[in-house]
């Protein structure tokens, strides 16, 4: 990003929090299209001029916002817990229930996300495909390094096994999009934590279970 990124880093951390607020509610309520800059201005309490004098474009601030939010869930999930967590399944189901909670207090969160990933526009769609794409291996590299990973069975891929959550997640989401029902983060969380026995039961050596 340019200069203008930085201007936005500088200022204090309630004003930043205002404004990505502020566009993950519009950005989530509506697709990237009929999204306004003048209505994320107003939310936020700034006007459209200095909105602009941050970024360049809704292009720029659109990208901002999830790079933001993405780091709001990994401080909420990874904590000085964490990495006492040695076991794959347990930091999976940690990992689940405090990004419920986040969700739980910030419903704007999910329905960003929701709208980033399954209804994306062309504008970013690309950024948005690369950024799923690398997702799982930066996760795996930056957040699970502590994992006892010898616990998995000798047969069992480990990396297929954190695809395979991400797949039943994202077809779960899909499902409840397609019948235009709401999505709810407890049922959400219920349904992951039986893939997370399913998964583990099938995959981990006898000793570990």
């Amino acid at each position: 990003m340019s200069d203008r990124f930085e201007r936005f880093e500088n200022l204090p951390e309630d004003r930043r929090r205002a404004v990505v607020d502020a566009a993950a509610e519009v950005f989530g309520d509506e697709n990237y299209a009929r999204a306004s800059t003048a209505d994320i201005a107003r939310r936020a309490g700034v006007s459209k001029s200095q909105l602009f004098f941050y970024f360049r474009n809704k292009r720029e601030l659109y990208l901002y916002v999830l790079t933001a939010l993405t780091r709001r869930v990994a401080d909420a999930v990874v904590d000085e817990r964490w990495y006492k967590i040695d076991d794959f399944f347990e930091i999976m189901r940690y990992a689940a229930t405090q990004k419920a909670g986040l969700v739980g207090s910030s419903p704007c969160i999910m329905d960003f996300f929701v709208r980033a990933f399954y209804l994306g526009h062309r504008d970013v769609s690309g950024v948005l495909d690369a950024f799923m794409t690398d997702a799982v291996p930066a996760m795996v590299q930056t957040y699970l390094g502590h994992v006892r990973w010898e616990r998995f069975r000798d047969d069992v891929d480990p990396m297929r096994v954190v695809r395979m959550l991400v797949w039943c997640g994202d077809g779960y989401l899909h499902e409840q999009l397609r019948g235009g029902g709401e999505l709810d983060m407890e049922t959400m969380l219920s349904e992951f934590l039986v893939w997370l026995d399913w998964l583990k039961r099938a995959t981990y050596k006898e000793e570990y279970l």
